[in-house]
Order: C-alpha cells, then structure tokens, then sequence
C-alpha cells in the first residue's frame, strides 16, 4: 500500500477524524482533509461528499492538485483533480458508538480500489 494512502488512513482514524464522515455534508464538499493551511500538500489526498440515497452517503477519494507522489501526479494529470480513485457509501445515521467501525470497513473497502487504481 502507497506510503501517501497509509498516512491518510491513520490520520482520519487516529485524531478521530472519522466522525465528520456522518455529519451533514453538501454535495461536492470536501469531508477530510479540511482546506487549510498545507493540509492538499501534506496529505495529497482528500475525501469529498456525494449524494445521500435512502440514508446511505457516497463518499469519493481524489488527489488533491498539490500531490507530489509520482503516481498520484500521473493518475492527476490524466483525469484531473476531481475524478474519483475510489468511492465507498457510509450510512448517514450510524450510531457514535459504531462510527469507527464503519469507517475502517470503508477504508479498507477504499484501500483496495485505491490499490487496483494507482499502485
């Protein structure tokens, strides 16, 4: 797994990022990293917000323009900054005490078309 993917993965568990995946997110928005700072540089790597269908979320993975990783530049490059490495749906609603769980599910759900698309 990509060194830049595994960095991402422990900072959206680890400093609890993971419940702002089931707040209530437009469209389009970006869900983590937040845009400040040098956060596209250091993390190379964004979650952005879908559609809510009957309660499930779709949640996309896309490189962020500031990614220097080689194939992260490559994948870019070719699709552009808003095309989707990986999608996953989470529901909407989950219970706190579940949150974690449900997202180590979609990383690793994520990790594995993340794998197939750019490793």
């Amino acid at each position: 797994m990509s060194k830049v993917f595994k960095a991402f993965k422990k900072a959206i568990v680890k400093e609890g990022e993971f419940k702002k995946f089931f707040r209530k997110h437009t469209p389009g928005s970006r869900i983590f990293p937040p845009k400040a700072g040098n956060n596209d540089a250091t993390f190379q790597l964004r979650f952005d917000a879908g559609e809510v269908v009957n309660g499930m979320k779709n949640v996309y993975l896309q490189v962020n323009s500031q990614a220097t990783n080689d194939a992260l530049k490559k994948f870019r490059g070719k699709h552009g900054t808003h095309a989707n490495i990986a999608t996953a749906q989470i529901k909407e609603d989950t219970p706190p005490e579940e949150q974690q769980d449900v997202i180590n599910d979609m990383l690793d759900q994520i990790e594995d078309q993340f794998k197939e698309i750019i490793n």
